[in-house]
């Protein structure tokens, strides 16, 4: 019986490996690292903009947009898009020792 307060697993993952979701993503970078699959994913991506710009933003771009982001908006349309981890424009966010994101200040 597992008993409050005491991890099942103790050591937790051994350094250097990764989950599922990790190897299927690197798995991706590889399939999607050949030339021909490269030009054929932007072709796909090209037709549904034209197809339908807003679908596409709503359906693609959105999901891939960190959630520590800010969009300023005026009435001649976007400004700009700033991360909430970065310290400026153009910064890149920072790190701490276990990866988590440090906010911007």
């Amino acid at each position: 019986m597992f008993k409050s307060g005491v991890s099942g697993n103790p050591k937790g993952r051994p350094k250097g490996t990764f989950g599922g979701r990790m190897q299927a993503l690197a798995e991706l970078d590889r399939f999607m690292a050949k030339g021909k699959n490269k030009k054929m994913l932007s072709e796909a991506l090209e037709k549904e903009f034209q197809d339908d710009p807003s679908k596409f933003f709503k359906n693609v771009i959105m999901p891939l947009l960190p959630r520590e982001s800010k969009l300023q908006v005026d009435r001649d349309g976007i400004v700009e898009w700033k991360s909430l981890l970065g310290d400026g424009p153009g910064e890149k966010p920072r790190f701490d020792e276990k990866g988590f994101p440090i906010p911007g200040r």
